[in-house]
């Protein structure tokens, strides 16, 4: 028997089965298949099972292979047409049979229902056993163990390729310092548990290796006026013989947990300003401008949906673990001797395990570290452009474009790129990379002959809990932006009944509520009053804040706090000038705190307020 919360998930697979868009290729038999498996299986089904024909059908486009997906009855296609990328006759599940052999002939409509019935719950977040989390661990140290064999063995290919990424970076990083920085603190968790509103009043942990190249005495300090009046806090700094991080898990999808590194918190506030820097270097270069991009996924996404139009030959590569196979021996390779001195006195040489256990790390730095994000891009981006250019593919600086892992480039270029990043060390993820056919994938945006085939995803149960009021409302938008509102209607009325609550409907970006024209307005559901100031109708709806509380009084400190949270990153224009492009969420709060408040993002309340709707 189903509960509530698992039957929400069923009503609302089923609506998005029984949407007009997709009434040709889903049937009768299709749902009632689907609420007997989803009866018997639960979430075993919806998040591990089912997603496998999604997968067969991305393994189809990315390789011209098609593999029967596992635990579905299958027959042999009906249709009469074979790809011309399958030679011989095919078994398609009998499930959803019709939509899949559509999809297979390059019915973009049809690819886009194979993939939302069977990667909509693919994400979800849920419990995980220990074996779970054991497998990610062993995974995660058996990774970074295998970095210390990357350059063993002569390879002159890999050799000449390190060459020309090295030359390329120091191009790129010359004429930025790393040492012109301005540190602030993250929102992120710290090896040593500090939260948000001591980390600039806690004691200072003293590392040697960081002081020599960021002293304390002029980055930790506001002035000499407060590096006097607090001398006591640096000469009493505890001393650490040896950077240590600590791993813990966070939850991501269905298939797992994410490993991330909580860095210690000195490391984190200088990681930040040089996250800043590379930022703003890589990104006005004229080499990398408009191709490494740290803010802007829709560069990535709309040279996907292109290229699957056909209208540019571009391929769109995907990386496995791509972070943590960035070796630090890549890194002191390729980076100037400056840059990696900074890098490296940032760095955190071992991490803990959750069961205790220390590890010596062998990458630059796992997720967490905020140096990782802009050092593996352009590492990536490095990489293949040296590639093409030691094979003589191509003696100009070739177009390629990455953000975070996503890479994307020329596709006559596909195999020798693929072929420079795994000398390197890093693993290519074939089955998500896509060079030849009409569907390409990038920064979350998937296209099949031009076509949005993206699935909305449902990422949290459906529930009555305080943070549900955003995430679900946000569940909507989603869904309306993909089917539009009258298509949407029956999805959201699943999900306000199982969150025992009505969003309103408005133009305006408020949060807890459902994106709509004028015209489908609900207003008259909410209690509402005049606004003789504003002179307008104000409504009594549900939203979620982030309280403010006194933590700390005025002091240095806060001084200090206050300037840092201005995020500084000075533009090229003569007038100087601040830009709010790479803000810290963290300071971008803080900022409009008064001194000793303190904003706590990962506290929210939900509160009834009045508000104006448009």
């Amino acid at each position: 028997m189903l509960n509530g919360s698992l039957k929400s998930l069923g009503l609302l697979w089923a609506n998005l089965a029984s949407n007009q868009r997709y009434e040709a290729y889903v049937s009768e038999a299709d749902i009632s298949t689907f609420w007997q498996r989803f009866s018997n299986e639960g979430l075993t089904f919806i998040c591990s099972v089912l997603p496998r024909i999604g997968k067969s059908l991305d393994h189809f486009h990315s390789t011209s292979e098609w593999l029967t997906p596992e635990g579905f009855s299958s027959r042999e296609s009906t249709l009469g047409v074979v790809p011309i990328e399958l030679k011989s006759s095919i078994q398609v599940p009998i499930f959803l049979g019709v939509a899949v052999e559509s999809a297979l002939n390059g019915d973009s409509i049809a690819v886009d229902c194979v993939r939302q019935l069977t990667l909509v719950f693919y994400k979800l977040e849920v419990d995980y056993g220990r074996e779970k989390e054991q497998q990610f661990l062993i995974n995660f140290k058996t990774v970074d163990k295998d970095l210390l064999s990357v350059f063993d063995s002569v390879d002159t290919f890999r050799d000449d390729v390190i060459q020309q990424m090295g030359s390329l970076i120091r191009r790129i990083l010359c004429n930025s310092d790393p040492l012109d920085i301005i540190p602030s603190h993250g929102s992120g968790a710290t090896a040593c548990r500090t939260p948000n509103w001591r980390k600039h009043h806690r004691e200072l942990h003293y590392y040697a290796k960081l002081d020599a190249v960021y002293p304390y005495s002029d980055y930790f300090f506001y002035n000499h006026t407060h590096l006097v009046d607090e001398l006591d806090r640096l000469e009493g700094s505890l001393p650490q013989s040896v950077p240590r991080a600590r791993v813990c898990l966070v939850p991501k999808d269905s298939r797992g947990p994410r490993v991330i590194s909580c860095e210690p918190a000195e490391f984190m506030f200088i990681q930040q300003g040089i996250m800043k820097r590379l930022y703003k270097t890589i990104e006005t270069h004229k080499l990398t401008s408009g191709f490494v991009n740290f803010t802007d996924q829709t560069i990535n996404r709309e040279l996907a949906r292109r290229s699957s139009k056909g209208e540019i030959p571009l391929a769109t590569i995907d990386l496995s673990d791509a972070s943590d196979r960035v070796s630090l021996e890549l890194v002191r390779r390729v980076f100037p001797p400056n840059w990696f001195e900074a890098l490296e006195a940032c760095r955190s040489e071992e991490t803990v395990l959750p069961n205790g256990e220390v590890i010596k790390l062998n990458k630059f730095a796992p997720m967490g570290s905020s140096c990782c994000f802009p050092v593996e891009a352009l590492v990536f981006w490095a990489c293949a452009v040296a590639t093409i250019r030691t094979l003589g593919i191509s003696r100009d600086i070739p177009n390629v474009y990455v953000y975070g892992d996503d890479i994307i480039t020329d596709w006559f270029y596909y195999e020798s790129v693929m072929r420079g990043l795994e000398a390197v060390g890093l693993l290519v993820n074939r089955s998500k990379s896509y060079w030849k056919g009409p569907f390409r994938e990038s920064c979350g945006g998937d296209y099949h002959n031009g076509y949005d085939v993206t699935p909305v995803r449902v990422r949290k149960f459906l529930s009555k809990s305080r943070t549900s009021v955003v995430t679900n409302a946000d569940l909507c938008n989603l869904l309306i932006a993909k089917f539009g509102y009258a298509q949407s209607s029956s999805l959201i009325s699943v999900i306000e009944t199982e969150g025992g609550y009505v969003y309103p409907r408005t133009e305006l970006p408020l949060p807890a509520t459902i994106q709509s024209s004028p015209g489908a307005s609900n207003d008259v559901f909410f209690r509402r009053k005049y606004n003789q100031n504003f002179q307008r109708f104000e409504y009594r709806i549900l939203t979620c804040i982030s309280e403010s509380k006194q933590r700390q009084p005025p002091n240095w400190e806060e001084l200090f706090r206050k300037q840092l949270c201005k995020d500084r990153v000075y533009n090229n224009s003569p007038s100087g000038g601040l830009s709010v492009k790479y803000e810290n969420p963290v300071g971008k709060l803080d900022d409009h705190a008064d001194p000793g408040w303190y904003t706590d993002p990962h506290s929210v309340v939900t509160k009834w307020v009045w508000t104006w709707l448009g």
